[in-house]
């Protein structure tokens, strides 16, 4: 049984790495690392390391290492089929088990084809707010809200016109097809007379865009001049908001708007603030507060924590003043603190969003409100005491406690290991204590009851088995290096050394998924990459080759390009000593006649002079 690219992506997506193996071993942080030690050998100081970033693992003892996958398949002994299926279920996905279906350029399941169309169509957007006459109302509404020329250029705002068929009338240029803008989330199909009809009309347009900084949806917010005027028509006023549905390359709860800005912003403290509209990341933004993002369109949940905890190690949520953002911060408070992440809670003064706060009071007022916010668990005991006389109020007061006491057991039981955290969780504890009058030990009881009831079930690894490393030629270990360090030379790489150069083995096996996706129009970063491999000794060896890419001493393209033609030379003249040798073999067994003897000792002659020639 094969599974679908989409299907491997999406549930890789939605899990992080360390959440994962925290679950398995006892996580320590080391720089922009985590360590534990490797359970498959007698490990007395961390060797094996989780990369966040990369979302990878290796032991250097054992010489292994991978993705999620390989992990899972690794500790649980199992293959890959079992470890999709069981991840897939962990992260609440529904694999539909397929073979990758083939496309081609133009098709609208051509992923290449998708982003050629929402990259032409956030253009078309761009330049109609910035020079139709029909975009004005636009214009105003942003001068209006202090988005200056720049963050309209940095966010690549655009206009989409109040017509049924503008964008469709152009692709016609271009050569997407209805079907494909469809597939792109920009147009549907209308159920009554069959015909073509534009999703976002007179709306000012906000690109969403993935973390590669590839346009892959749109939020769609209507203007108040053109929303009176379609009220007054239908007799309801039209949404506020619409986005973009669902496609094979966007999923609401896999992306937030920003990230691919915010990223450049998190090297330094990985410290992320998250508020909930497009304005306020753009308002952030221009303030010269760069490290916003925001959700689209949806609740912030688990599999977003996921995505989040690869740039961001500190998380402060930022929400209106308003009840309903009171309300929103209980809902995914739990989601956090599962997820054991750093976060914080700063509320707005009632009925101001980030937007107009930063406009209104300034950078710095803002940075000093993110700094002072208060700690996720301080934050859901404000909100589960506020208004209750927890002394005679018992009912609602052991109905807060109770709440409390969940979200606190919901953490990984891994958090009480470490000192920093079974102090806080002491603290925590004893101001429970001392707020609802209830004995400590009673408390304590009450965690490790609800930490019993939510603990999952674990399995061994069983014994250690230890690998040897292969023996790799330098000649095609460098090569992958080359294109794992710049994956646009691969079409030079493709189109001149062929899969049958190298010798069977594992840099084979990769070269040949290399060239399968550069020839099916796919990715072929190291993640996407990772994607494709099952076998986790391709995992190990694709993680290893990246890894020692990435230590080498820094190249500018031009080298690299160097670099990679003269690899190309080396491997012709391997293609050549193979051919001269099985030559001389073939005339030492004498069983040639003369005319054959001689084209032989004629193409010898001649590959003899071509290599003087190079010399």
């Amino acid at each position: 049984m094969s599974f679908a690219y989409d299907d491997k992506d999406r549930v890789k997506q939605a899990t992080d790495l360390v959440d994962l193996t925290s679950n398995y071993l006892q996580l320590r942080r080391q720089g922009s690392i985590y360590v534990a030690n490797c359970p498959w050998h007698d490990d007395q100081r961390p060797s094996l390391q989780i990369n966040p970033t990369r979302q990878s693992w290796k032991c250097w003892v054992c010489d292994i290492g991978g993705d999620v996958f390989s992990f899972v398949m690794k500790r649980e002994n199992i293959e890959f089929r079992q470890a999709l299926e069981m991840l897939a279920e962990r992260a609440g996905i529904e694999l539909a088990s397929r073979p990758r279906a083939k496309t081609v350029a133009g098709h609208p399941n051509d992923k290449p084809t998708l982003f050629k169309a929402l990259q032409w169509a956030s253009q078309k957007y761009h330049r109609c707010l910035q020079d139709d006459p029909a975009a004005e109302p636009a214009r105003r509404y942003l001068a209006a809200r202090g988005i200056n020329p720049n963050a309209i250029d940095q966010f690549q705002l655009g206009f989409a016109p109040n017509s049924w068929s503008w964008l469709l009338e152009q692709c016609r240029d271009v050569g997407f097809s209805p079907e494909v803008l469809q597939a792109c989330g920009l147009v549907g199909r209308s159920e009554k007379s069959s015909g073509w009809y534009e999703r976002f009309r007179g709306r000012l347009m906000f690109p969403i865009h993935d973390t590669q900084d590839r346009p892959i949806a749109f939020g769609g917010r209507v203007l108040p001049e053109i929303a009176e005027h379609e009220e007054s028509e239908t007799g309801r006023p039209p949404a506020k908001y619409i986005n973009s549905p669902e496609t094979r390359l966007y999923a609401k709860s896999d992306n937030l708007y920003g990230l691919n800005i915010a990223r450049n912003a998190l090297s330094g403290d990985r410290h992320l603030i998250i508020v909930e509209g497009y304005t306020d990341v753009i308002g952030a933004w221009i303030a010269g507060i760069e490290n916003v993002s925001a959700v689209c369109g949806t609740s912030l949940n688990q599999r977003h924590i996921q995505v989040i905890r690869r740039f961001a190690d500190r998380i402060t949520l930022v929400l209106d003043g308003d009840e309903a953002g009171q309300r929103r911060t209980n809902e995914i408070l739990e989601h956090f603190v599962r997820a054991n992440v750093d976060l914080r809670v700063m509320t707005l003064p009632e009925g101001q969003d980030p937007c107009d706060f930063v406009q209104q009071y300034g950078a710095a007022e803002f940075r000093q409100l993110i700094e002072a916010a208060s700690d996720a668990l301080d934050h859901k005991i404000s909100i589960e005491t506020r208004g209750i006389d927890l002394i005679r109020d018992t009912h609602r007061a052991n109905q807060g406690l109770d709440s409390i006491l969940q979200t606190i057991a919901s953490s990984p039981a891994s958090l009480g290991t470490t000192s920093e955290s079974r102090l806080r969780e002491q603290q925590i504890l004893t101001r429970l204590s001392q707020l609802f009058q209830i004995d400590l030990a009673t408390l304590r009881e009450r965690i490790s009851e609800l930490r019993k009831r939510q603990k999952r079930t674990r399995h061994d690894a069983g014994k250690h088995a230890g690998k040897q490393r292969k023996t790799l030629r330098p000649l095609e270990r460098e090569l992958l290096q080359v294109i794992l360090r710049d994956n646009k030379l691969i079409d030079q790489a493709v189109e001149n050394i062929s899969p049958d150069q190298f010798v069977e083995g594992i840099c084979r096996d990769i070269y040949e998924i290399i060239c399968a996706c550069y020839h099916e129009g796919e990715s072929v970063s190291f993640e996407s990459l990772m994607l494709q491999l099952e076998d986790p000794e391709l995992k190990h060896m694709l993680n290893q080759l990246d890894e020692e890419s990435q230590t080498k001493t820094s190249m500018t393209e031009t080298r690299l390009s160097d670099q990679l033609n003269q690899l190309i030379v080396r491997f012709d003249r391997q293609v050549q000593e193979l051919d001269r040798k099985q030559a001389i073999s073939t005339l030492s067994q004498s069983e040639l006649n003369q005319q054959e003897e001689s084209k032989i000792l004629e193409r010898l002659f001649q590959q003899a002079k071509e290599r003087q020639g190079n010399q």
